[in-house]
This record gives structure tokens, sequence and C-alpha cells, in this order.
């Protein structure tokens, strides 16, 4: 019988996960984009699959071999991730003008900005079949986001190094799949709400989808500088000059 108190607390360690700061900037600069909430909850599900893909590999490798993760692998992760985050907010950035709003009857039943990429910042059109045969889909960059987000900063804290001190696999293989699922359901959650805030502050202003739109591919640029500059260094990380003490 897996011991329950351990798996609860990986949940929920997973929840709160989903929200670290560099997640989030990267997940709403998908979103600020195509606020629409179903469209939305698939963006966080995809990076959360992304993300639990990462930390299951890796957390059964250790599971498995007894080994550590290195101090050198968790410092280039979190520089890989800091290079993304300025990626995706310049990306969003450019993207941005292409804004528009799609008003009822061109497809659905409802008034909406979303972001067609290479399209003119003027562009309007409709689809002739409202309700079928028409599909936005994010772009698949967001599970690769969420890939390596599950290597780097608090994941290694929070999900990798308790698992090495597990004596029952089982345990912590049950570990691992309860903070995955927690930091599916975070990410979900979160995207869904920040959709519906987006929608709402903006109603139907294509001005103020870009400013939102554009404030936070801003964050996303300062939060990947910030990692860069070492300040997203987890706790799973020793501090510099403490490795060998």
């Amino acid at each position: 019988m897996v011991d329950l108190l351990p798996v609860a607390t990986a949940f929920v360690l997973g929840l709160a996960h989903a929200v670290d700061a560099d997640h989030v900037m990267a997940v709403s600069t998908f979103v600020s984009g195509r606020p629409a909430w179903p469209l939305a909850v698939r963006f966080g599900l995809r990076w959360g699959v992304g993300h639990s893909v990462s930390v299951l590999a890796v957390g059964t490798v250790l599971l498995g071999s007894g080994l550590k993760v290195p101090a050198a692998f968790d410092l280039w992760a979190e520089r890989l991730v800091g290079i993304m985050l300025i990626g995706i907010g310049g990306w969003a950035l450019w993207s941005r003008r292409n804004l528009h709003i799609h008003q009822p009857g061109s497809h659905g039943n409802h008034a909406h900005i979303h972001l067609h990429p290479g399209a003119p910042p003027a562009h309007e059109h409709s689809h002739d079949r409202p309700t079928a045969g028409h599909h936005h889909r994010g772009p698949p960059g967001v599970t690769m986001v969420g890939l390596l987000h599950g290597l780097a900063g608090t994941s290694g804290a929070l999900a990798l190094i308790p698992v090495t001190l597990m004596n029952d696999w089982r345990v912590g293989f049950a570990y691992l799949i309860s903070f995955c699922a927690g930091v599916m359901l975070g990410m979900a959650s979160f995207a869904l709400m920040l959709a519906v805030a987006i929608t709402k502050a903006t109603g139907q202003s294509v001005l103020w989808g870009r400013r939102i739109a554009s404030g936070i591919a801003l964050g996303s640029v300062a939060t990947g500088v910030f990692w860069l500059g070492g300040g997203g260094g987890g706790p799973g990380r020793p501090a510099p000059g403490l490795e060998d003490r």
C-alpha cells in the first residue's frame, strides 16, 4: 500500500509549482494572443504534458539508478529557460500587431480577440462554416516550453530530489505522478482564469488586447533576463561557491 501522505503532498506542491513566475510568464504569452478559454485550457494542459514528460523521464532514471542531478545540468537548463523566455517574449511582441476581432457570426456566436500569425494588422476575415471545419490550435511550441521547464528551476527541489531520498520506488513513482497531475491542473486553471480576465479587460478593444499582450511579452523578456543573470536558480542547485563545502 503506497503511503498517501507524500502523494498528497506532491499534488499540492505540483499545484504551487505550476504558477512559478517563469511558468506563468511563458504560458501567458500564448494565452494573450488567443484568450478564448477552451484554447487557453489546452495551452495549460499541453504545457503541463511537456513539463510532466521531462519530470517523469528524469525522475524515473533517478529512481532506477540512484544518481543525483548534477548542479551543472541545472545551471544550463536555467540558462536555456532564460533564452526561451526572451525568445517567446520577442515573438509575442512581434505578433501582437496581428491581433484582431472576430465579430459574432464570423465563427462561433460571440465576439472575441485572437491572433492569426502572418496576418496584416487590419486583417478581417469570415468563415463560411461558423461552427465546424475551423479550429484555432495553439502553436506546438507550448509543449516544448513545458518540456524545458520541467528540467529547470524548482522542479529539482520539489520533485527530483525528494524521490532520490525515498526507499520504495513505488512511493517515488507515485510521488512523481501526483506532482505532475498537480502541475497540469494548476497550469490549466491559471490559463483559464487568465483568459477570462483578459477577455473581460479587453472587451472588444483590439487596442487594449495589444497593450495587455505587450505587457505580458515584456514581462517574459524581463523574466528571461533575470534567469540568465542567475536570479532564477531553484533550491535544487547549490549556491555558487558552496558545492565543495
